[in-house]
C-alpha cells in the first residue's frame, strides 16, 4: 500500500542564516526533525508498503503542494502526526482542505496531543477516520492491514453509524530493539534543533538529527503529560540497539544528536554501557 504521512507544525518556525547552512545538508529550517513519521516510514518499507513524508516546514510543500500530490499519487492511507496543542489548528485546516479537495482517501491523526484527546479529536474534527493512541509502529501495520474493517485494530479511536468507537488500547510494546532506525534519508530538508542551550548545535555547522533510546518514565510529576501517556512505564532499547544506530549515523555524515527521551539518565548503568560502546567503537559525534 502507499501511506502519506505529514508531520504538522504551528508557524513558529524560523529560517536559518545562509551563512550557517551545512554542506552536508540543506538546513532552512530551526527545528527538530519528525522522528514520529520517520520512524513509521522505516516501519512501513521494513513491510514492504510504500510511504512518502512530508514536513509542515518545508517551504517547498506548503499545504496546496501536499493536497495536490496526494490527488494526483492517491495514497491509500493518510498520516497526520501532531505533537502538541498549538499544532492541532494547523492538523484541523489541513484535514478540512483535504476533504475540500474531494479526496475520500481514509485519514489518520496521530502523535501525543492525539493519544490524549482521541474523543475530542472525533467531535471536532469529523474529517478524520482514524485517531491512532500510544505508540504507532505496530498500529500503523495493522491499520493498512485492516483499512476495511477498523474494528480489529486495537488503539484507534473511530466511528461507526454516528458513535464513536474507542477500540481496546494496544498492549504496551516493550521490545524496542524490534524496529528499524527512522528513515533519515527520504525527506528532501534537513533540520537544526535550536532552543537557546542548543545554539552550539546551529553554529557548529554540523549536520544535526534527534535519536530516541527509551520510552516513557516512572515519576508521576504533575506538570507533565509522559505519566498519563506512558502510564509510567518506562522501556528501553538495549545499549547494542543503541550503538548501532549511532554508528549508522555518524556513517550518513551526522555530526550532532539530541536525545529525546523522556528520561534518558534514568538507569545509571545503562548509560555506562553506552558510553562505554560510543567510546569502544570511536564514535565521533556530539550528543546530549
Amino acid at each position: 500500500m502507499r501511506v502519506f504521512l505529514i508531520n504538522i507544525r504551528d508557524p513558529e518556525f524560523f529560517t536559518v542564516a545562509r551563512g550557517l547552512r551545512t554542506k552536508n545538508g540543506n538546513i532552512r529550517i530551526i527545528g527538530s526533525p519528525p522522528i514520529g513519521i520517520m520512524t513509521l516510514s522505516a516501519v512501513l518499507k521494513r513491510a514492504g508498503h510504500e510511504c512518502i513524508m512530508f514536513d509542515q516546514a518545508n517551504p517547498e510543500t506548503p499545504n496546496k503542494v501536499i493536497v495536490e500530490r496526494i490527488q494526483k499519487q492517491k495514497p491509500d492511507l493518510i498520516g497526520l502526526s501532531f505533537l502538541s496543542t498549538t499544532s492541532y489548528p494547523y492538523a484541523k485546516t489541513l484535514a478540512h482542505q483535504i476533504r475540500a479537495a474531494n479526496v475520500k482517501m481514509p485519514l489518520a491523526f496521530g502523535g501525543t496531543f492525539a493519544t490524549i484527546n482521541a474523543d475530542l479529536i472525533k467531535l471536532q474534527c469529523p474529517e478524520v477516520d482514524f485517531v491512532c493512541r500510544g505508540d504507532g509502529e505496530q498500529l500503523i501495520l495493522d491499520l493498512v492491514e485492516h483499512l476495511d474493517d477498523p474494528s480489529k485494530v486495537h488503539g484507534i479511536t473511530w466511528a461507526k453509524d454516528g458513535q464513536i468507537v474507542r477500540n481496546p488500547d494496544r498492549a504496551i510494546d516493550n521490545d524496542l530493539d524490534q524496529w528499524p532506525f527512522p528513515d533519515r534519508e527520504s525527506l528532501p530538508l534537513e533540520f537544526v534543533k535550536a532552543l537557546p542551550l542548543d545554539v552550539p548545535a546551529v553554529l557548529s555547522k554540523k549536520r544535526f538529527t534527534v535519536m530516541q533510546t527509551s520510552r516513557g518514565c516512572p515519576q508521576a510529576c504533575v506538570f507533565c503529560t509522559i505519566p498519563t501517556i506512558s502510564k509510567r512505564r518506562w522501556r528501553a532499547r538495549s545499549p547494542q540497539h543503541v550503538i548501532s544506530e549511532l554508528k549508522h549515523l555518524q556513517n550518513l555524515g551526522y555530526g550532532v544528536i539530541y536525545f529525546i527521551d523522556d528520561n534518558f539518565l534514568l538507569q545509571s548503568k545503562r548509560i555506562e554501557e553506552i558510553c562505554k560502546g560510543i567510546n569502544d567503537n570511536n564514535i565521533n559525534i556530539e550528543w546530549g
